[in-house]
Formats: structure tokens, sequence, C-alpha cells
């Protein structure tokens, strides 16, 4: 989902979901339908460090203020984010990309799922050790 980057893919090569936090529970339909429809076979679950959707709780107030700033109350505003911040905060990113790698290899045992680690620093992708 981070606006920072942009990966150079050749056309026709990937199917690409972009999801906060490298967080693919709430877009398993679309996971779905790449393994299924277009023959999915292998997921680069990649997450990044610097992820906002770690220690999200912390970015309440400014969350808050910029809906405020778009139109929204302010209590409702604050309940949207009670709602969802509670399904999108993943804690460490390293420890979250491993733990979604496992769980896809569940969901789908037949598709190779590859943890990765994108570096902002320094422009890098690494393959994540689950040992």
């Amino acid at each position: 989902m981070d606006n920072r980057k942009h990966l150079n893919i050749p056309d026709n090569f990937a199917f690409i979901i972009r999801t906060g936090g490298a967080n693919l529970r709430y877009s398993e339909f679309k996971v779905s339908y790449a393994i299924s429809v277009g023959g999915i076979r292998y997921i680069a679950l990649i997450g990044h460090n610097n992820c906002g959707m770690v220690n999200l709780i912390s970015r309440k107030e400014q969350f808050m203020k910029g809906l405020v700033e778009v139109g929204w109350e302010k209590e409702s505003a604050k309940d949207h984010f009670n709602h969802f911040a509670p399904m999108f905060e993943i804690g460490n990113e390293i420890d979250f990309v491993i733990t979604e790698a496992k769980r896809i290899r569940l969901r789908y045992p037949k598709v190779c799922v590859a943890p990765l680690l994108y570096k902002i620093e320094d422009n890098r992708l690494y393959l994540i050790n689950e040992k």
C-alpha cells in the first residue's frame, strides 16, 4: 500500500494486490481469484520496514484529524478508527509477514509463498528467514 515505492514489474507478469502491512486477510477473495482464475502458483508476500500499520494506535489523533479536515464528525472518525484499527494493526513487520505467509500456505497448500521484506533505506528486497 505504501506510496513511496513503485515496483518495476513487466506487463502481464503478476497480479498485484497492495494492502497495508502485507495483510491479505481482507483481500482473500482477490487472492483466491488470482489463484483459481489467473493460475497463480507463487506468491511474493512483500512487507516493508517503517510500516504505518505498526503501532497504529500512535496515529489515532492524526487519523481522526485528517478525516475531520475532509468533513467527518470527530466522533465518527474516532469510531471508524476504533472499529478498523485492530483489524489492520500488524505489530512487527517481519513477524507479521512470516505469520501471514504461514496462514496463506495453510489456506492454499499447493501455492508457494515467499515472505519478503523491502527495506526503504536501501531499496533492497530481502527474503525473510523463517527459522
